[in-house]
């Protein structure tokens, strides 16, 4: 029996969305007038955000072979950007029939230099001449790994800035950026004595200005689908991460990352329910709208919040132990803020999770804890430590998380292992820890 299964595969904020159809040739000209009415495809496991639109498919392979006893079934298909501008690998899905009319999808896509794997498992049932999805049940997605190293061409995240590769046949790799309407460039050289380690060379080139003129060395990591550059100066600490596993554009990321770490429950001084969400803070019973305020598409820490309240205009946010101070500013011809004397302080109002939960989950690659005391960064960096459940032999640690409901102190502290991306978030909050204090700029009182 010969059926043709036609699949077009949406992720909208990680759902997954799919049409089918039989037989042969309804299912292609079901397929094609579908993207000749339009469709916006938006990778979105977090990290990954690519749009399509009505043009999204310059060509559908017409190749459509499903002439297998077995059931399984392989369609290949190229997709382009509305620019016809080739984005990528060949998007691969491999269907397999379960039992009836119950199959289970693969879909392989292409993840920067590696792959991402979905899986789906769904039921079809018959519609006159056609089929349409009955039930559907995504298994996950998984990031396969492809080609090691660092590719040229490729885009790596730092604050609001992205970098772009350039690789030479001795594997000699230059990165280049723009920032302010400055160029930046730097070199990396692989070091011969040890694996996925390079040298960054001090030296400028034409290309642009080197941001890392003192750095000793550099660490090529890749593990669970991070790809990522770490910047160690000469005595050994973390300086900077350059992120390779990034889809968005620098900007895009940097006001991601800022919003998760001002994001949360808090309260007023008269205890008034204040929460701030991605783009909404609620103020008791009251929705308030807010924007970020950018200079050059960098990160000020400016929030402009509309709405007839009390709250209305810009205000500097200003993470601190307790929660977060805004402070009332207003902004000069030179991009410059200066404050007004207004403030508004917001407790956090979640004993049942960690003050600083974002550095669990957030690459704190944009280095907005540069603004925090030290003594605050020090709480930061062993909260990582302590929702894991380590057990602390400061007695002024111990105290402060034995007040928190989520502590729980584990057995031993060998058990304790921290993640990839917290492990890398303590040692940027160490390195931070560790300048002399006229080297850094603290805005928390």
């Amino acid at each position: 029996m010969k059926k043709l299964l036609c699949l077009v595969f949406i992720f909208v904020a990680s759902t997954l969305h799919v049409w089918a159809s039989s037989p042969a040739d309804e299912g292609k000209s079901f397929l094609e007038s579908f993207y000749k009415e339009g469709v916006e495809r938006d990778f979105s496991p977090s990290f990954l955000k690519m749009y399509l639109t009505k043009n999204a498919v310059k060509y559908l392979q017409d190749s459509y072979d499903y002439d297998n006893d077995d059931g399984t079934a392989m369609a290949i298909w190229l997709f382009w950007r509305e620019a016809g501008t080739d984005i990528g690998a060949l998007k691969e899905f491999k269907v397999d029939k379960v039992k009836d009319n119950t199959y289970r999808v693969v879909c392989r896509s292409d993840f920067n230099d590696d792959f991402y794997q979905y899986t789906v498992l769904f039921g079809l049932t018959r519609i006159g001449n056609a089929w349409a999805i009955d039930t559907m049940k995504p298994e996950g997605g998984k990031i396969v790994s492809a080609q090691q190293g660092i590719k040229d061409g490729s885009r790596w995240n730092v604050r609001s800035l992205d970098y772009f590769a350039s690789c030479d046949e001795a594997n000699v790799v230059t990165f280049h950026a723009m920032n302010e309407g400055e160029e930046l460039a730097f070199r990396l050289t692989p070091d011969s004595n040890k694996e996925d380690e390079y040298v960054l060379t001090d030296d400028s080139h034409d290309k642009g200005y080197n941001p890392y003129s003192t750095p000793a060395r550099v660490k090529y990591i890749k593990n669970d689908g991070w790809k990522l550059l770490c910047i160690y100066d000469k005595k050994g600490l973390l300086q900077d991460i350059l992120d390779g596993s990034q889809y968005a554009e620098g900007p895009i990321v940097a006001q991601s990352k800022w919003t998760a770490q001002i994001q949360g429950k808090y309260i007023t001084h008269n205890n008034e329910p204040v929460e701030i969400g991605w783009n909404k803070i609620t103020i008791g019973a009251i929705d308030l709208t807010y924007e970020h305020v950018t200079f050059n598409d960098m990160i000020t820490g400016v929030i402009k919040i509309d709405g007839g309240t009390r709250f209305q205009g810009m205000w500097e946010a200003v993470v601190t132990l307790d929660g977060i101070t805004l402070y009332k500013v207003e902004q000069d011809e030179y991009g410059s803020f200066k404050r007004l004397g207004d403030k508004e302080k917001l407790i956090w109002n979640r004993n049942d999770r960690p003050r600083f939960n974002y550095a669990c989950m957030v690459l704190l690659n944009d280095k907005q804890f540069r603004k925090m005391k030290k003594s605050t960064l020090r709480i930061m960096r062993n909260e990582i430590l302590a929702v894991h459940g380590y057990r602390f032999q400061s007695e002024d640690l111990q105290h402060y998380f034995s007040t928190k409901e989520w502590y729980q102190p584990a057995e031993s502290n060998s058990t304790v292992k921290p993640y990839l991306l917290e492990q890398l978030n303590i040692e940027l909050i160490k390195a931070e820890e560790a300048k002399p204090d006229e080297d850094r700029y603290v805005t928390e009182e």
